[in-house]
């Protein structure tokens, strides 16, 4: 039963990594196949179909995208690289491309930033101080 617990929990965590990682190996797929344009579009959307606000607010904390503005998400492409930079990930082979492992960290280190804001932002709510 726990195993059963721990694998439906978990689920959810790999869908959503899943999505941030085919945003960077769906459009290199594609360039390799000539299909730039494709490729630009699905670099280009909007992290907030994978991240909820809080998640992708925090971690422009950590990496502030270039050239953007501050209005609304930022692409997932950015979300991917910076989730991978929180978990160690350095692009030494300059593929773009993050281990598994180094998602998982970086995912893991950003839920903890994550959380550690909501309570933050509750105790603001509620008069408190920090």
């Amino acid at each position: 039963k726990n195993l059963e617990r721990a694998v439906s929990i978990l689920a959810f965590i790999g869908v959503r990594l899943l999505q941030l990682r085919e945003a960077i190996t769906i459009p290199y797929y594609l360039r390799k196949k000539g299909l730039t344009e494709e490729a630009k579009a699905v670099e280009n959307q909007c992290c907030d179909t994978v991240l909820e606000e809080d998640e992708w607010k925090v971690l422009m904390r950590f990496n502030k995208p270039r050239g953007h503005k501050g209005k609304g998400a930022p692409s997932l492409k950015w979300a991917y690289q910076s989730i991978a930079k929180l978990g160690g990930f350095t692009d030494t082979k300059r593929t773009g491309i993050a281990s598994w492992t180094a998602v998982w960290e970086g995912w893991s280190t950003l839920q903890s930033h994550v959380v550690g804001y909501r309570v933050a932002k509750e105790m603001i709510a509620d008069g408190e101080s920090l």
